[in-house]
């Protein structure tokens, strides 16, 4: 049965503006593929003081979209990344993010996230058309033929497929589970998304002593600190707090100012510098909110009309500064795999649209649950936690050299997707060549074909 015709039909519907629902916006429309957005809130670039982090990968893509001038304007590339126990002793100094753009074209920058979404939301061409704001939807009904979509304000609309970029309370994802009952597939999010960290993020203006393009990590138990800096060495940071249990997504706890003020200042006596502590940055706050650190992978990306992507498929904490890269590549991977779909007659569009459905899980669920158990094993080695994998990568930091970081950066970073049918920019043709090299050597060395150190894997001098 067809929709009703006062039903608006897309062929995409993408619900969710932030990151990855952008990002797929954006490359929807060089597709040439209708789509409407939904988005809850009532714009695009809530002023919620968040930042983000965005990494060789992320902006590869983004430098397909067009974006990467704008986007520099507003940031620097990362320098110098300083591990110090909870006394200010040094654990372990790395310059690697700074060969990152000789190496590989881009560096790693952190700046405003909302600074990022306006950019984002300036490049959508006809954002009257396709962005509908203040529309949450409240249902899903999927059908052999499309998806029955309901907002909140009653109206109703349909598509051919519907994906989730809906974040870590995906709605999409709820109807994903529902449709995949069954005793080896778990049915609620709380199964697979689970809480043992908090995190209040804050923004600061400059202070004496720190430098733009540094990072900071303090490594001590039950509470601790992470600091990025960006452009004119704006103080972009975190309070990371261990709740001493774990508990699943509908049992995450909300937060008053009175919780971020008592765990801030729990920390104000941690030393950034020999000058600075983190007291004299939480006392320069412009912003300052308290979160749970949710972490999990879904276990089923899609139904046969509904698929999710970014947080709503796989939430990690913040310390690898890898969530909105790993969404960003999901929205390419899934735009990806879709291309041939849209041609296709409608008698075999549907399996099609599934097939390609399925690849794109196939692809994306190793990669982003191995993403988010990193970046949950890096939290933990910060929170000192002393079993594990955490333990091990807390204790080798003090023997790491700066090619040893480079190398796991080129190890993740080799592998990252970009927009099939768009143009690389002359830094997207660098990486890639780069990464190309880099794997090469790599097999000679693992073949036995070539006796080569890391550090000359890399060039770079040994010490």
């Amino acid at each position: 049965m067809s929709p009703a015709v006062t039903t608006p039909h897309y062929p995409v519907a993408v619900v969710g503006g932030g990151i990855a629902g952008l990002t797929l916006a954006l490359a929807l429309e060089r597709q040439g593929v209708e789509y409407i957005l939904f988005e809850a809130r009532d714009c695009l670039s809530p002023d919620e003081g968040a930042s983000i982090g965005l990494l060789p990968n992320g902006l590869r893509i983004l430098d397909q979209l067009g974006l990467l001038d704008e986007i520099e304007k507003h940031t620097l590339p990362l320098q110098r990344w300083r591990h110090m126990d909870e006394e200010g002793g040094l654990l372990c100094e790395t310059r690697a993010l700074g060969y990152y753009p000789s190496k590989l074209g881009y560096g790693g920058m952190f700046l405003p996230r909302r600074k990022v979404l306006e950019i984002m939301e300036t490049s959508l061409k006809n954002r009257e058309k396709t962005v509908r704001t203040n529309s949450r939807v409240v249902s899903l009904d999927e059908t052999d033929e499309y998806v029955a979509i309901k907002l909140s304000d009653g109206s109703r609309a349909t598509a051919d497929l519907v994906i989730g970029a809906d974040g870590v309370r995906s709605c999409v994802r709820d109807a994903i589970d529902r449709a995949h009952p069954g005793p080896d597939v778990p049915a609620h999010a709380d199964d697979y998304i689970k809480t043992r960290f908090a995190a209040v993020y804050g923004i600061s203006p400059p202070v004496q002593g720190i430098a733009e393009g540094e990072v900071f990590s303090v490594y001590r138990p039950g509470a601790t600190i992470l600091i990025f800096t960006g452009l004119g060495a704006t103080i972009f940071w975190f309070v990371l707090e261990d709740l001493g249990r774990e508990c699943g997504l509908s049992a995450t706890p909300r937060y008053t100012r009175e919780d971020v003020d008592a765990v801030c200042r729990s920390v104000a006596h941690l030393a950034i510098t020999p000058t600075v502590s983190f007291g004299d940055v939480y006392a320069a706050r412009s912003v300052a909110m308290k979160v749970p650190l949710e972490e999990g992978t879904a276990p089923t990306f899609h139904t046969d009309r509904m698929v999710i992507a970014g947080d709503a498929a796989h939430k990690s904490t913040p310390n690898a500064a890898m969530g909105a890269n790993q969404a960003i590549e999901s929205a390419a991977v899934l735009l990806n795999e879709l291309r041939g779909v849209w041609s296709q007659p409608p008698p075999s569009q549907h399996g099609a649209l599934r097939a390609a459905l399925e690849r794109y899980s196939s692809l994306r669920k190793p990669r982003t649950h191995a993403v988010v158990q990193r970046a949950g094993m890096v939290c933990r080695a910060q929170m000192c936690h002393t079993n594990g994998p955490a333990a091990a990568i807390r204790d080798e930091l003090p023997s790491l050299r700066d090619w040893d970081w480079l190398f796991r950066g080129f190890m993740g970073f080799a592998e990252s997707p970009v927009l099939e049918g768009v143009p690389l920019s002359s830094k997207g043709l660098f990486y890639q060549q780069a990464v190309e090299q880099f794997q090469k050597r790599v097999r000679a060395r693992q073949t036995g074909g070539e006796d080569i150190s890391i550090a000359a894997l890399m060039g770079m001098e040994a010490e």
